[in-house]
């Protein structure tokens, strides 16, 4: 297993973490007390499509579509 850090081409966005396990990488993105915005997570599985990816904050658990 292997940890990365991404940022687009602009520097707009950036994901904390990509955890590579084989063939598939795990975007993480942790965020600050409870904010549960996460523009960069979205945007990049709108490009990449991972089948997981993981937000991290103090807000309790929540399931959504997209992470």
């Amino acid at each position: 297993m292997s940890t990365y850090y991404w940022t687009n081409d602009r520097g707009s966005a950036e994901i904390d973490f990509l955890i590579s396990i084989g063939r598939e990488v795990i975007p993480i993105e942790v965020k600050a007390e409870t904010n549960l915005q996460a523009k960069s997570l979205k945007a990049f599985c709108e490009k990449y499509h991972p089948k997981m990816a993981i937000r991290a904050s103090m807000a309790d658990y929540k399931q959504e579509d997209w992470v």
